[in-house]
């Protein structure tokens, strides 16, 4: 039998453990001495979290067998805050594509000391630096963090009934094509291209890289060439051809049939949050625009993100609608 994430019962910023049964994840609980190899964040239907590199996935993918464990971890009343939640979860996101901390996993491995890159990521690192930068130390020191260090933090309470069984029908989804794995592949192939380019600027992330461009914006025509031999400016077309359902009405009402009123507020949450950080994006290229010149590198990330908002707004009009034939007027939840 084969289970999935209880999704309506998880809140944002909600952090997931799990104890994987692959040969890797053993080695990692054997260890660090705990049942759980690895930490994710809970956003809207999404989890973000870093594996080969930091990505955004969605939960329903992740299906796990009877022997696996899973907890599910929530900031205590009194210290649970919107609008931190909101800053750890930008803070997450900000570090999308972020290598992972293989150096550090040797040592583990090995049974060495493990030395930290401060430029890497480790999946329980990545949880507790993004709760330290709204001053929530839910670990001692996020840089030497495990698993288990978070599952006994203070700071947390387990929730309940973290699991579902999982039907055919999930299981089938779950398998299915997916499109944050050609996400992973075209932001890895581009960094692994771009580090390359650059042998000794070390770029780890997407924001790392407009750091780079903004101290010195003539390596623009060169970046903007290695983007475009990825699929990189087709990723939000991209995203529309493997997930239908979620630019038709019946279509969404058919994949999440009993979830269709939860799964449209996460979808409709979502989006509206890249709207606004997309237009938030744009500002700052208009404004690089101004100050340093307009360089076709920026006239394409605009031209990019103006994609992004309209598939977006495709979105919420879809939820939206789906939202009022489910008879949910307005969205009552506190954290809205």
């Amino acid at each position: 039998m084969q289970y999935k994430l209880n999704i309506q019962s998880l809140l944002p910023g909600d952090i997931i453990l799990v104890g994987y049964n692959d040969r890797r994840s053993r080695m990692i609980q054997n260890r660090t001495n705990s049942q759980f190899s690895h930490a994710m964040l809970y956003w809207y239907g999404s989890i973000i979290h870093a594996s080969d590199i930091v990505i955004t996935e969605n939960p329903s993918r992740q299906l796990f067998e009877e022997d696996e464990q899973v907890c599910v971890l929530r900031l205590k009343e009194d210290r649970w805050n919107w609008f931190a939640i909101r800053e750890i979860i930008m803070k997450a996101r900000s570090m999308v594509g972020t290598y992972y901390d293989t150096e550090a996993l040797k040592a583990m491995a090995k049974g060495e000391d493990v030395v930290p890159n401060p430029n890497r990521q480790m999946c329980s690192k990545f949880v507790a630096q993004c709760y330290d930068y709204v001053c929530i130390d839910i670990v001692d020191d996020y840089e030497l963090c495990t698993p288990e260090d978070i599952h006994k933090s203070n700071l947390l309470e387990e929730m309940p009934n973290p699991l579902l069984v999982a039907t055919d029908e999930d299981i089938a989804f779950a398998k299915s094509k997916d499109v944050t794995e050609v996400q992973f592949a075209t932001i890895l192939n581009f960094l692994n291209a771009l580090n390359k380019q650059f042998p000794n600027e070390d770029i780890v992330s997407l924001d790392q890289l407009e750091d780079f461009l903004e101290h010195d914006p003539s390596n623009g025509d060169c970046v903007l060439d290695l983007l475009k031999q990825t699929d990189y400016f087709d990723l939000w077309r991209i995203e529309k051809e493997y997930c239908p359902y979620n630019y038709d009405v019946d279509a969404f009402k058919q994949m999440w049939k009993g979830n269709s009123a939860t799964m449209a507020i996460a979808v409709k949450k979502e989006s509206e949050r890249i709207i606004e950080e997309k237009r938030e994006e744009i500002k700052v290229y208009e404004q690089r625009i101004e100050t340093i010149g307009d360089i076709e590198y920026y006239r394409e990330m605009i031209a990019l993100r103006n994609n992004i908002i309209a598939a977006s707004m495709e979105r919420i009009e879809v939820a939206e609608q789906v939202l009022k034939d489910f008879g949910v007027v307005k969205i009552l939840f506190p954290w809205c």
